[in-house]
């Protein structure tokens, strides 16, 4: 299975966070360190927190069902659903978009190439080639190219 680098990174370091005893700042600070997290080593109160978090993660590496809440398979809240409505819309945004980039999909996010018009699109064609926001729009350009060559011969 491939993961991306915060997907694989992430569940690598909970993985040894887990499995390790937790014993001081130095031995977390080398574990950490092997995975190339920047500053490592922890001071006391933050080795507090991170035993703290490791006690939680610990429950997501025994067996679980399979669904989540809602009825829903698992997935990802950006923002809490009672949160105000610009504070989803904006944690929604910013974390899809942060998805594409991150992913190199970030080629697929593009502007109408007709003059005139500056229509925001996502590229999901198949081969990501795409230069317009609408067939409309292409339309008028390939119509407007195909007259100035006309003109020209």
């Amino acid at each position: 299975m491939q993961f991306n680098t915060y997907t694989s990174a992430g569940a690598h370091i909970a993985a040894a966070l887990v499995n390790d005893p937790m014993a001081d700042v130095a031995a977390v600070g080398a574990l950490l360190a092997g995975f190339d997290v920047e500053e490592p080593t922890p001071a006391e109160a933050e080795l507090a927190e991170l035993r703290e978090w490791t006690a939680r993660l610990r429950s997501v590496f025994e067996p679980q069902a399979e669904e989540a809440h809602d009825g829903l398979p698992y997935h990802l809240h950006y923002k809490p659903l009672d949160g105000d409505l610009a504070a989803r819309v904006k944690a929604f945004t910013a974390a899809g978009l942060a998805y594409l980039v991150a992913e190199g999909w970030g080629s697929r996010l593009g502007r109408c190439q007709r003059a005139g018009c500056a229509t925001a699109f996502v590229d999901t064609s198949r081969n990501g080639t795409r230069h317009f926001c609408s067939v409309r729009c292409a339309n008028q350009v390939n119509v407007t190219n195909h007259r100035v060559r006309r003109r020209l011969s």
